[in-house]
């Protein structure tokens, strides 16, 4: 069953800024090491960064908690399973909340092209 959508979209032209302002501050506070690993072994990183950004701005909307209270940036990852496939990695808060809703599945959609990147989240529980 569907407990939850989310959807986000940004301007790539955004985080870069943000990256190229704040450098470690901004990358270091929002991604984890993972992220940040993969992201900058790419040859255009702040699109990757972007798609990241927005699965992490659709998860907490999917969520219906918003950045808020205890949740931290860093309580969801966004990495590839081996063929590709981006999977949601939640710690802390993050976790324990969709424990308590029940949600037992975490479906993830990325696009992005060099000006946008775009997100969709999907939580399902199994009752």
């Amino acid at each position: 069953m569907i407990v939850g959508i989310g959807i986000d979209i940004v301007e790539v032209s955004r985080i870069r800024k943000m990256l190229d302002d704040y450098g470690s501050r901004f990358s270091e506070r929002v991604f984890t090491p993972d992220e940040i690993a993969y992201c900058t072994s790419k040859r255009f990183p702040a699109i990757h960064f972007s798609a990241r950004f927005c699965a992490k701005e659709a998860f907490f909307k999917a969520l219906g908690t918003g950045l808020s209270g205890k949740l931290r940036w860093r309580d969801v990852a966004v990495l590839n399973r081996e063929g590709g496939m981006p999977e949601i990695i939640l710690n802390s808060e993050a976790q324990k909340i969709c424990r308590r809703k029940k949600i037992s599945n975490i479906k993830v959609s990325l696009s992005h092209t060099k000006e946008y990147a775009a997100a969709v989240i999907v939580l399902e529980s199994e009752g």
